[in-house]
């Protein structure tokens, strides 16, 4: 056992050498909390004490292995819900809360009843909608079952219906949403070379990239599913996009008769998502 500031010096000096100081700091403040159940606050205050740190070598490797923090403690924070991440899950990205921000928007605007998201992942989507609109229902789909095992544990532990289900975008089947959300793959391939390194070497590579000559493949699937259910009545795709790629998913929602399109940039001021209306005109 060692001082709580023994272990946060001796890993900030190894950790820094890869993520500079200030990720590093943060790294460390996100493992300890989770590894510890001490808040930043009580990191300071509690800087001298002794503690007991089981997994800290295996951890601390990990990390200079340039392993994500979140798969190490196995969960991420998504608009205030503790998410469980296993290796078949993306870790929840920043720009996905506004995409979920959009959608809640949409569900007070149009009375949404049903939402369906499409490459559900963890289910921090769904989940997210449905804490914030219970009174919604929400069915998240996958093809992968270890992403829908871990979503599953997800609603569980979180204690909301949300319905997961495994199945392959390119085959779905189902009756009705008024709302279609998804964050597909949307990388293309030839983008590895300038990415993070514990992006590539740890993020499970289906559920980011698309071939180079095929960038928007899972969004013209999505397209041609959604616009067979949502026709019937008034109902809207919603996607997050590359920032990239904006004229170009406007583009493909016109060849989907989309009634409307609206692109809409995040907080940097990026293309981020694409909003698509079906259904008569209100």
């Amino acid at each position: 056992m060692k001082t709580l500031s023994y272990y946060k010096q001796n890993a900030l000096v190894l950790l820094t050498k890869i993520y500079g100081a200030r990720e590093s700091a943060n790294i460390i403040n996100y493992w300890f909390e989770a590894r510890l159940g001490l808040t930043r606050m009580d990191q300071f205050l509690k800087a001298d004490e002794v503690f007991l740190f089981d997994s800290y070598e295996a951890d601390l490797k990990a990390l200079t292995d340039r392993k994500p923090v979140q798969y190490i403690v196995g969960h991420a924070y998504f608009h205030g819900l503790k998410i469980g991440l296993n290796s078949a899950t993306l870790i929840p990205r920043p720009e996905t809360e506004e995409l979920v921000g959009e959608v809640v928007k949409l569900i007070d605007a149009t009375r949404a009843k049903r939402i369906v998201d499409l490459g559900t992942g963890s289910g921090c989507i769904a989940l997210a909608i449905k804490s914030i609109r219970p009174e919604v229902e929400v069915v998240g789909f996958d093809n992968n079952s270890d992403a829908i095992d871990q979503a599953r544990r997800n609603a569980e532990t979180l204690d909301l219906h949300v319905d997961f289900i495994v199945a392959d975008l390119f085959d779905y089947s189902f009756e009705s949403a008024d709302i279609i959300v998804s964050n597909p793959p949307y990388i293309p391939t030839s983008e590895c070379e300038d990415m993070e390194e514990h992006v590539i070497a740890h993020e499970p590579e289906g559920a980011l990239f698309v071939p180079d000559e095929q960038p928007l493949l899972f969004y013209d699937a999505i397209f041609g599913i959604g616009k067979k259910i949502l026709s019937k009545s008034i109902g809207w795709m919603v996607f997050e996009i590359h920032h990239l790629f904006g004229e170009e998913m406007q583009q493909l929602g016109i060849k989907h008769c989309a009634k409307e399109v609206k692109l809409i940039q995040d907080l940097q001021g990026k293309d981020r998502m694409l909003l698509a209306r079906y259904g008569r005109t209100t």
